[in-house]
């Protein structure tokens, strides 16, 4: 209902007239029974209306198309237009990318940390980011912090040295690295069975949900939220397409997204306690590090963001303002 009610004042804009249509090919991040994926589908069948059919949208389920880490590429030669994604897929190519996609142990909680997009300035850098790929960051939408499946216990940070973990690289890796872990690059499918079979202790992946649903927990006893990664994602399209848009539908298509955002904040955080509760049930125990290990974490960020910040001028200017931001928070 409230994408529905936020939507409900540019319909009446574009009740009068009818532009021409738009169509987005829009690939995910993660499957098509994905939270995510379903809220992305709900999103454009409603912004088709609210835009009289002026934005169209084609919902792709990760991978349809091109790989994660793909997708820039894939829309810059025309094969999508859009994508709903996480920019830590592309640290590779930018390092800025990788200090944009994950804050690490910056922020006590996501909410806080997205605030940082609309009272620090983070919207206006990342636009400047992606507009250097031809490409216009439309909104960042909600995820959840991560937590650690694990086979061992982990109450500290002291407790992650020479960890064999499962890690998919970027600025998290750097973090656990530096904590004493032992890391290997894996895919999702190789974790389960490498967790199973007693080659790995732990595994950086997701949320508590799609970890349990992925069977992370098959034979993890513990999930540990050490807050080490807190990954950013987003929603962006090709900059032609979306200059191509009227005022209005663009308008229409930046309140769809801040409103699915919104209710995904919702929707995760259901399905992280249902998950939760099941795994408890299962047998699995919670827990979380303490104010003495997180302030430990922050503190290891900064010395990450010093080297990432390092390698380019636009990594440097957003370590710059989620640090100033930070002091701003008393967080710092």
């Amino acid at each position: 209902m409230k994408l529905k009610t936020a939507l409900l004042g540019t319909t009446i804009a574009f009740a009068a007239q009818a532009a021409a249509a738009e169509d987005f090919q829009m690939q995910t991040f993660l499957g098509a029974t994905a939270a995510t994926t379903v809220a992305f589908e709900e999103m454009a069948a409603e912004l088709a209306e609210a835009t009289n059919g002026e934005i169209q949208i084609t919902v792709l389920p990760g991978g349809a198309v091109v790989g994660a880490t793909e997708t820039i590429e894939a829309i810059q030669n025309g094969l999508l237009d859009g994508q709903y994604t996480a920019p830590t897929y592309f640290a590779g190519i930018d390092p800025a990318m990788g200090v944009l996609g994950d804050t690490i142990g910056a922020y006590p909680d996501s909410a806080t940390r997205d605030r940082w997009f609309t009272e620090g300035g983070g919207l206006e850098l990342a636009r400047a980011l992606y507009a250097q790929y031809d490409l216009h960051l439309i909104c960042p939408v909600y995820w959840p912090p991560e937590q650690i499946p694990s086979t061992v216990p982990i109450e500290s940070v002291a407790d992650l040295e020479g960890l064999r973990m499962r890690a998919p690289g970027g600025l998290a890796s750097d973090l656990l690295s530096r904590a004493g872990a032992s890391l290997v690059t894996l895919g999702v499918g190789e974790s389960v069975t490498a967790m199973e079979t007693g080659q790995l202790d732990a595994t950086d992946l997701a949320n508590v949900a799609l970890n349990w649903a992925l069977g992370m927990h098959n034979q993890a006893e513990y999930s540990i939220l050490a807050r080490h990664s807190m990954a950013v994602t987003e929603m962006s399209v090709s900059m032609e397409k979306w200059n191509a848009l009227s005022a209005d539908a663009q308008g229409a298509f930046e309140a769809a997204c801040n409103a699915m955002s919104e209710r995904l904040q919702g929707t995760l955080s259901d399905e992280d306690a249902a998950a939760e509760a099941e795994a408890r049930e299962a047998g699995v125990t919670f827990t979380a590090f303490g104010d003495e290990d997180a302030a430990t974490f922050r503190a290891m960020t900064q010395e990450v963001w010093a080297d990432w910040g390092g390698r380019s001028a636009d990594a440097q200017a957003i370590v710059d303002s989620h640090t100033a931001f930070l002091t701003e928070l008393g967080l710092n």
